[in-house]
């Protein structure tokens, strides 16, 4: 094994550990020598990758969240293909999983001040931050409107942000809940991701419920997306 290979094996270990630390203990109760402890490294070895734990916290986060932020800017580009509501089954679904998973990591950063301005700094340096997910979802809406597969009359933004809404605040609530969450609530995950799915304003085009034919449109599935021609009140930020 080359040495980088065995850095980069060792970095993923330490990585893993605070994961679990973090969020067994909360950031505020997390050492460094906890973490290398769980790794099986020491805290020298440690220190030769990451230079705190606020450092490695912010690792994990941007680990956790890079396969949610490439879904999410990949989702304009799949209009028009798949069914709109199974396009969306499967994204409800992806969107509690990843609630669930980096909830607690991300509510962590608000007991820890100074190292939430860090990541809200880093977020303004990149461009980046979580409201750009409602942008991307709002985008693909807009594009599955044109194409007729969403109601004429809809809302982009305003369905994109009550969607990913409705899966954080259930997402949160499970959290709070404790293990007896999904009990406690109304329904189990799928029948929630399946009403959600539901209650979204369908068009005629093919893809959507009724599978008839989609109405005659300017624009196509390569569009830019610009707003022209949205309904009253369709106005939100456009994916950065």
């Amino acid at each position: 094994m080359t040495t980088r290979r065995r850095g980069e094996t060792t970095r993923e270990r330490i990585l893993a550990a605070a994961s679990t630390v973090i969020r067994e203990r909360g950031l505020a109760h997390t050492t460094t020598k906890e973490i290398a402890r769980v790794a099986g490294y020491s805290e020298a070895a440690l220190y030769k990758h990451f230079t705190g734990k606020e450092d490695l916290f912010l690792a994990v986060m941007r680990i956790r969240l890079a396969p949610f932020i490439g879904l999410m800017i990949r989702l304009p580009e799949q209009a028009g293909s798949g069914t709109v509501p199974g396009r969306l089954t499967d994204l409800g679904h992806e969107m509690l999983r990843v609630y669930s998973d980096s909830g607690q990591l991300a509510m962590a950063l608000f007991a820890e001040p100074v190292l939430l301005d860090r990541q809200r700094e880093l977020f303004r340096r990149m461009g980046a931050g979580p409201q750009h997910a409602n942008a991307y979802f709002a985008e693909y809406l807009r594009r599955e409107r044109e194409l007729g597969r969403i109601a004429p009359t809809a809302n982009p933004v305003a369905l994109a942000n009550l969607f990913l809404g409705a899966c954080f605040y259930r997402a949160f609530l499970v959290a709070f809940l404790g293990t007896a969450g999904d009990e406690l609530l109304d329904h189990h995950p799928d029948r929630f991701v399946e009403e959600l799915v539901s209650a979204i304003p369908y068009g005629p085009g093919p893809g959507s419920p009724d599978g008839s034919p989609a109405p005659p449109s300017g624009r196509g599935r390569g569009s830019s997306g610009s707003t022209a021609g949205a309904p009253a009140g369709d106005h939100g930020t456009e994916p950065g």
